[in-house]
């Protein structure tokens, strides 16, 4: 009976120490996976920082003058062609940390797969924190979307706006070379129009006009027959007469205005405001009341008595 007592008391003392070694692996392993959790939740919420401040990035993006309107051409893109490099460059630096963030996630996922779920609180919180990575991963993929949209956005508004460029730099080269000539045409015609409007006009004695040779005596005269007439030269010379604009000079004074002067030129005294004699002699200046005295000739002689 002893005996047995001693057997029985062994037996316990060592399903004892079996039980305690067992107990001590459990905790252990308790312990190791609370530290496992603890460290994928605080990656989590350094993921769920990082996006905080990825976000805020994209929307200071969007303050710099692009947004989804512009992608459907609502809308260009405004700015200076430095800004749109800035934006351009903090676009592409967003879309690096998605990038990096998408990878910090999916390590995190196999993090979460590998974890021993020995209880049903660790594998609920497993399962808790797989759904909190998936969402963010959903919500990292629509603002990659996003970040990527605007980036093709900006690219093509920069090629379109070169190609812009390079048309108004074409055209304005093409607008130099028309005013060029235009200006060309213009000074032409400006030139031909008043060559066309010129007029001239020369006054004195008849034997001053003959020395200038502006007037000469044509025909002959033998006794009492035949006779000569005064006429304006064949050749007449321009830098011999004061010029004139038939538009603008209407008003044409003699040196004498009180002796009488004589056209011998073609041009017809009814069409002058003037002091018309008798004899068809006029006295004093000469008021053009039309452009029409020209036309029948550009030169105008008067000759003093």
């Amino acid at each position: 009976m002893r005996k047995i007592l001693m057997t029985l008391v062994m037996v316990a003392a060592v399903g004892g120490c079996v039980s305690k070694k067992r107990y001590d692996e459990l905790a252990l392993q308790q312990q190791q996976l609370g530290e496992q959790k603890d460290s994928l939740v605080a990656d989590v919420l350094a993921t769920t920082q990082m996006m905080t401040e990825i976000n805020s990035d994209l929307a200071a993006v969007h303050g710099l003058g692009v947004s989804p309107a512009s992608s459907t051409g609502d809308r260009p893109l405004t700015g200076k062609a430095e800004d749109r490099s800035i934006t351009l460059g903090k676009i592409r630096e967003v879309i690096s940390r998605l990038d990096a963030a998408e990878k910090q996630v999916a390590a995190q996922k196999t993090r979460i797969s590998s974890l021993s779920s020995s209880t049903q609180a660790l594998k609920d919180e497993r399962i808790k924190l797989g759904a909190q990575l998936d969402s963010l991963s959903k919500t990292l993929e629509d603002m990659k979307t996003a970040a990527e949209q605007q980036e093709a956005t900006i690219t093509q508004q920069k090629a379109q706006i070169q190609t812009l460029s390079a048309r108004t730099d074409t055209l304005t080269q093409q607008t130099a070379a028309l005013t060029t000539v235009n200006a060309a045409v213009t000074d032409t015609l400006t030139h031909v129009v008043n060559e066309e409007n010129t007029v001239y006009y020369a006054v004195g004695t008849k034997d001053e006009l003959i020395k200038r040779g502006i007037l000469v005596d044509e025909g002959s005269k033998f006794l009492v027959f035949g006779g000569k007439t005064l006429q304006p030269a064949r050749d007449l010379k321009p830098e011999l007469f004061q010029r004139l604009d038939r538009r603008r000079d209407t008003v044409l004074t003699v040196p004498e205005p009180t002796k009488e002067y004589k056209i011998v030129t073609r041009q017809d005294p009814k069409t002058l405001t003037a002091n018309l004699q008798p004899d068809g002699k006029l006295k004093g200046d000469l008021h053009v009341s039309s452009p029409t005295f020209w036309d029948a000739g550009r030169y105008l002689i008067l000759v003093r008595d």
